[in-house]
């Protein structure tokens, strides 16, 4: 639930709870806290969590409805009635687009030859023209291992903006695979090389393991809230969410915000038949697939197929679904961007697509592309 937050901006006060735990520059207000504690007295409600979307200017609150889930549908409309609230709605649940390959090897040897994506769309060609330094990249995800050889030094923020977990060590194996596909460090002698390793990252913690040691990774509504409204704080350039979920509300008020400001938003599409489809399918999204799967228009065909990348512990693992086809598209945005930062969303997807790779690939071209915006003939360039 939300409601117009006066005190945005104010001194904060204290959290009512500390299941979550955003490490952002501002609070609750002693006015916010106060109007939730009213709400939650009014409703007969549980106060759960509260943080002010500062990019709507709105204070979300969670609440816990006792009674049961056949209650919930009479307190909500209740709510959406109350003329001091602004939106009410059931918490949804969101889901990583991924999954580690069957009888993939954690040692797998850590050689740029094995990375079948980046070798397919010429992404060492491409570094010839920018590698996306200093582009900021927001990553919503689970937490990424910054202790990983190959991601030492490429995390600039990490916030943990969800529960936290029992075990850190084994929690974060999806953001950490998502981050290394994106901006594992190139030359280095060790390892793999992201597409933009050059790019600032920003490990923003919205998702949890479904169980421990899996790469499987859940999100809500509320903690997604909290990371797009610390990506747009932070002034991020492009956003990664390798994740996809049902039609949701509040979360698509803020990736519309952040689209409004500028932001290029970089989203996973589920397989065909499967769940979800949100926020990809929001106009002005770029929308992400694994070419593998069944073609679904309107949206990117990349690699993510045994896509080797970075898991916690400094191990190597094979990964596959979309949510390791989307950073690779992110990777390319923010290459891009290096050498046109203005450059928006719409044109970015249009630059990609319109220049068809090479004929013996199925892949887009990432070196002919940068070498046409370096206005270098590919057909020099990238040899």
């Amino acid at each position: 639930m939300t409601f117009t937050d006066r005190g945005i901006g104010r001194a904060v006060a204290a959290n009512p709870q500390d299941t979550y735990r955003p490490h952002g520059g501002y609070g609750n207000s002693g006015w916010s806290l106060r109007r939730a504690e009213d709400l939650a007295e009014r409703y007969r409600l549980r106060l759960v969590a509260q943080w002010p979307v500062t990019a709507l200017g709105v204070s979300c609150v969670v609440y816990e409805i006792p009674g049961g889930p056949t209650v919930v549908p009479q307190v909500l409309e209740a709510l959406k009635r109350d003329g001091e609230v602004e939106s009410a709605q059931p918490m949804q649940t969101f889901r990583a687009m991924g999954q580690p390959d069957v009888g993939g090897d954690s040692q797998a040897d850590p050689y740029r030859p094995l990375q079948s994506g980046y070798q397919g769309m010429r992404i060492g060609g491409a570094h010839r023209f920018a590698t996306g330094k200093g582009v900021r990249v927001a990553v919503i995800d689970t937490g990424v291992d910054s202790r990983h050889p190959d991601l030492s030094g490429q995390i600039a923020v990490a916030e943990n903006l969800a529960p936290e977990p029992p075990d850190r060590d084994t929690a974060d194996i999806h953001g950490t695979a998502v981050a290394g596909v994106l901006a594992a460090e190139a030359d280095n002698g060790i390892g793999i090389a992201g597409v933009a390793p050059g790019a600032e990252v920003y490990a923003l913690r919205a998702c949890w393991p479904e169980r421990p040691g899996v790469s499987a990774a859940l999100c809500n509504s509320f903690t997604l809230a909290l990371a797009l409204n610390e990506a747009i704080r932070l002034e991020a350039q492009v956003v990664n969410m390798s994740l996809t979920g049902p039609e949701d509300p509040l979360v698509r008020k803020l990736v519309e915000k952040a689209l409004e400001k500028g932001l290029i938003v970089v989203a996973a599409v589920p397989a065909a038949g499967k769940p979800g489809g949100f926020p990809a399918n929001m106009d002005g999204v770029i929308a992400v697939r694994n070419a593998a799967a069944a073609p679904v228009p309107g949206t990117l065909a990349i690699p993510g197929t045994d896509i080797l990348t970075t898991v916690p512990h400094g191990a190597y693992d094979f990964m596959s679904g979309s949510s390791f086809a989307a950073p690779q598209v992110t990777g390319l945005v923010a290459l891009l961007l290096e050498i046109r930062p203005g450059l928006d969303g719409g044109t970015a997807r249009y630059l990609l697509v319109q220049n068809p790779p090479p004929s013996q690939s199925r892949w887009i071209d990432a070196c002919a592309v940068l070498a046409k915006l370096k206005g270098v003939d590919p057909a020099a360039g990238c040899i």
